[in-house]
């Protein structure tokens, strides 16, 4: 029954979704040629070019929505990773139909297309919207509910049982548990019934009419996993298998498809894909915007350094960044040749080897600003950790957990462990764990509200020197 209806719904997505792009499509074509005010040099084609072109796109955006596998069900998927899939194949699916036009001389408008693809996004995401709205309304009333076994009964089986009741918009009935140790059936674990034992499986699926099994079971229990995935070979109910990852640190854990074979990601960057895209995008204009309009400055204070103190204007120095690789970060020069030579690496608050324009230029952070042309060439990034130094990073990750984890991402000229206070002669151990939570909730949102704090915050922070 749960197979059934689940292919019932998919088809008829699959409907709804052929009409959506029929639909703006054809809308396309009214926005640019009568509504919209766009001058037409050649005249208005014909709409039957524009039907027979929709008999042509809508099944090649059908089969491109499925290759990215929004078909599949999705009751517990978010609707952000659907709506990114979706905008994603619309615009293969522009892509495509600009080159088809190519090929049969252009005879596509090409504003057309674009309007298609934002006509389309809006069509389907309020087609989401909508149906999850009222799915949720549905499954909180009790219908099209999916009964559910959970097999484990310790912190793992827990958390799946918490997650199912924090989200009964997901319409999962947990009929009880079922344990690997004899002595804990009729016994309770957060409210939910232990109701039998791994060998017990097959008759609880038939008695309950199971349709969705979830393996919760420690590490050290994988023999009563093995018998479990053993006795439900033949089941018809869906199982799945939830990784037991509590002894390791979990970095943006997922699981991906190797070759058909099941992988979990337990530590990954978030600069992945579409989001490394974005991201370097994002800091190419910005960081190249930022070289044009602050060239006068930086111009200035290349001249006060040097006339400041004798030396170079410019200072670099090698720094650890993205997967560990070195490059030279750039910064004007703040103390006076040699420093490093006279007391080490580390700064101080009222540090006697400053240039007295340095102690301004550090206070103010201006003295980061040519790090500009670093994020450009791709070294940094214009948000994420800050860099060290090879032989701090070598000391570090022997005595602070987790310290190179931070090294799955681009270093940062600011980042959140900055806007929070943490710069300077400050708890290392603290800012990895900023940094951290920095890669861990990724988005270009919370790069720009960096950016944002960063003018407010950093400059003005009493702990730079």
């Amino acid at each position: 029954m749960f197979a059934r209806s689940r292919q019932l719904f998919a088809s008829a997505m699959f409907v709804l979704d052929a009409a959506l792009v029929a639909a703006a499509w054809l809308l396309a074509y009214w926005l640019r040629f009568f509504a919209l005010p766009i001058e037409a040099p050649l005249g208005v084609p014909p709409v039957r070019l524009y039907l027979w072109a929709c008999a042509v796109l809508v099944p090649t955006a059908l089969l491109v929505l499925r290759s990215f596998r929004l078909y599949r069900s999705a009751r517990t998927a978010r609707l952000g990773h659907e709506l990114l899939a979706l905008a994603q194949s619309l615009a293969v699916t522009s892509a495509l139909a600009a080159l088809g036009s190519y090929f049969v001389r252009g005879e596509l408008s090409r504003i057309t297309i674009a309007l298609f693809f934002v006509t389309a996004m809006a069509l389907f995401t309020l087609s989401r919207l909508v149906l999850r709205i009222w799915l949720r309304s549905v499954r909180r009333s009790g219908r099209n509910l999916r009964h559910v076994l959970i097999v484990g009964t310790g912190p793992l089986a827990e958390l799946v049982l918490a997650k199912i009741r924090s989200h009964r918009d997901f319409g999962l009935a947990v009929h009880g548990l079922v344990a690997a140790d004899p002595a804990l059936v009729g016994t309770e674990v957060n409210g939910a019934k232990v109701i039998g034992v791994i060998d017990d499986l097959p008759r609880l699926t038939e008695e309950h009419g199971i349709e969705i099994l979830y393996l919760a079971l420690a590490r050290p229990e994988w023999q009563a996993e093995e018998r479990a995935l053993q006795l439900l070979a033949d089941s018809t109910a869906a199982v799945r298998l939830v990784p037991d990852l509590s002894q390791a640190y979990r970095l943006n854990p997922s699981v991906e498809d190797f070759d058909g074979m099941p992988v979990v990601l337990v530590t990954e960057s978030p600069e992945q894909g579409w989001n490394a895209v974005v991201k370097r995008l994002f800091d190419v204009v910005g960081s190249g915007i930022g070289l044009i309009v602050i060239s006068p400055v930086l111009l200035v204070l290349a001249i006060l350094v040097r006339l400041d103190s004798p030396g170079p204007v410019l200072y670099t120095q090698e720094r650890v960044g993205l997967n560990g690789r070195r490059f030279r970060m750039i910064k004007f020069r703040s103390m006076r040749v040699g420093a490093e030579a006279q007391g080490g690496n580390w700064t101080t608050a009222d540090d006697p080897r400053r240039t007295k324009l340095g102690t301004t230029l550090r206070k103010l952070s201006l003295d980061e600003l040519p790090q500009l042309w670093n994020v450009f060439v791709g070294d940094m990034s214009l948000v994420g950790p800050r860099p060290e130094q090879p032989e701090h990073v070598d000391r570090f990750r022997g005595s602070i957990p987790r310290y190179m984890l931070r090294h799955h991402v681009r270093a940062g000229m600011t980042g959140w462990a900055q806007v929070n206070g943490l710069r300077g002669d400050t708890p290392l151990e603290q800012r990895i764990q900023y940094d951290l939570y920095y890669i861990e909730h990724w988005s270009l949102v919370f790069d720009v509200r960096i950016l944002l704090l960063t003018v407010g915050r950093v400059f003005r922070d009493a702990s730079a020197h």
